[in-house]
């Protein structure tokens, strides 16, 4: 009796132990999407189905239920018969904003994700991985280019059909041309619910998680409106600005202070 009670808490013991070194490796956000960062953090290992750009040092990095989001996306678009995928920004290590100019604004916790509308059918060489180039498929105006194929619409369909996803920035351009495709050809438009427009989004989409249920500390964004944002909501953004009065200054914006525990996180600590 005695050697079966010692076994049975030298398992209990070791199952807790193996259940707190699960806690301790898993990754932590703390802070929104724009203003916080990562620990824990996986980097993304390209594979068969997708290559990785580097558009700066270590951006490759994202909280583990990014890098499944990604790896299943390339499965799915490969059983679409599409070509590989090229993946661009995710966040860095720890999270935290880029620097060094970089125009992101968020991607600082790891759940955000830039894919190319380019594909990587030929395979890209080293130098074109480290030297990226976009492929826009709407031009400055908001007009579908040759680019805008079937298959770059299907890959944002099911980039969008996931439940993790959150919302899928794109250029304006890119959300009128889905919403006409869609409305011409008869089929539900409710999937583009998801798709936000957001300026600057010609030559990849951004794709944003939700935030995971084991990190309470992560701030969540509001919810999308309701209803696919095909109607006035689409057509503000091809209004002209409103003009500015004379002599009116913009507003500056507030400083960004990071969650507390950033602090440490930054530090690799």
């Amino acid at each position: 009796m005695i050697f079966f009670m010692s076994k049975f808490f030298s398992f209990v013991l070791c199952a807790f132990l193996m259940a707190l070194a699960s806690i301790s490796q898993g990754a932590e956000i703390f802070g929104g999407y724009s203003n916080g960062c990562i620990r824990g953090a996986s980097e993304l290992t390209p594979g068969p189905l997708f290559q990785v750009q580097h558009w700066g040092p270590q951006r490759d990095f994202g909280h583990p239920v990014l890098i499944d989001y990604i790896n299943d996306l390339a499965k799915r678009a490969s059983q679409h018969k599409l070509p590989p995928l090229l993946i661009g920004d995710l966040s860095k290590p720890y999270g935290g904003p880029f620097g060094g100019g970089s125009a992101h604004g968020s991607h600082n916790i790891g759940l955000d994700a830039d894919i190319s509308f380019d594909f990587a059918s030929p395979g890209k060489s080293a130098y074109e991985l480290t030297h990226p180039k976009d492929v826009y498929i709407v031009d400055p105006k908001g007009n579908p280019t040759g680019n805008f194929t079937n298959a770059r619409a299907t890959l944002i369909y099911l980039a969008a059909n996931d439940s993790r996803v959150q919302r899928i920035f794109v250029a304006p351009g890119i959300k009128r041309a889905l919403c006409r495709m869609y409305e011409r050809d008869g089929y539900s438009t409710a999937w583009l619910h998801k798709i936000r427009p957001w300026y600057g989004h010609r030559g990849h989409m951004h794709v944003r998680l939700f935030c995971p249920k084991d990190s309470p500390y992560c701030k969540a964004q509001a919810e999308a409106p309701e209803g696919d944002g095909c109607g006035a909501e689409l057509d503000s953004w091809f209004l002209p600005p409103k003009p500015v009065k004379p002599g009116t200054k913009p507003k500056p914006k507030p400083s960004k202070v990071l969650p507390e525990q950033c602090a440490a996180v930054l530090r690799g600590q």
